[in-house]
């Protein structure tokens, strides 16, 4: 089963002939040449490349091309394996009319995936006491943190400290780690009220502590993986 964008090709009478391998992305390592080393000197970036997912496909008896084409279009989440998903951007044009004229129907499809995957359902996560967290990961994800409390408010993960300040206990502060946003719940911006970077949640164990006065305290997260 392939999804776009949370539906299903077949729905759109697309099938699918070939569920590819995917394959992890390619680590960003830079090479230099210096005088008197032998070999290369190579430094690890940290990050990976994008890579390309491709599908063959045909439509089936019933289609609607000018819909496939609306469909087939642009950004969005690209799901293999019901269970993660890639951000990706349909990455090949494809002549629908020549490819229905043509009596075959067939045609690739390419998808331009981002390196990191994601669980496709979130897991949530109340903090009522300094805690740990144990993700079955293999890259860092950022988290969505909810948090009301009163006053000013540090939180350390893995012994990573974001200050909060002047909190009203009328509202709920939203931080959205991706992103790097921090709004309460009508949606206003609060970036005055945050200090230090927005945290992130490591494969393995993951350390939760806070002083200050907080009431409630939810962490959302999707696994990553590479």
């Amino acid at each position: 089963m392939v999804l776009w964008n949370n539906v299903d090709l077949r729905t759109k009478g697309i099938i699918v002939e070939n569920i590819p391998t995917i394959t992890k992305g390619k680590k960003r390592i830079e090479t230099y040449e210096v005088e008197g080393k032998n070999g290369l000197l190579m430094v690890d970036k940290g990050t990976y490349d994008s890579f390309i997912v491709s599908l063959s496909c045909h439509f089936n008896e019933i289609h609607d091309i000018d819909e496939i084409k609306s469909f087939l279009d642009g950004y969005g989440k690209l799901t293999i394996d019901g269970e993660k998903e890639y951000e990706a951007i349909i990455n090949n044009q494809i002549d629908f009319e020549e490819v229905d004229r043509s009596g075959f129907r067939k045609f690739p499809l390419q998808f331009l995936c981002n390196p990191i995957a994601h669980d496709i359902e979130p897991t949530i996560v109340e903090i009522t006491e300094p805690t740990s967290l144990t993700i079955n990961q293999t890259a860092n994800t950022y988290p969505i943190i909810t948090i009301k409390g009163t006053g000013d408010v540090v939180v350390y993960i893995n012994n990573k400290a974001f200050n909060l300040y002047n909190l009203n206990s009328e509202y709920t502060y939203i931080l959205d780690c991706n992103a790097k946003e921090i709004v309460d719940q009508l949606g206003r911006n609060c970036s005055n009220q945050m200090r230090y970077d927005f945290p992130y949640l490591k494969p393995g164990e993951n350390t939760i502590t806070y002083t200050g006065t907080i009431t409630s305290f939810e962490i959302e997260y999707k696994k990553a993986y590479l």
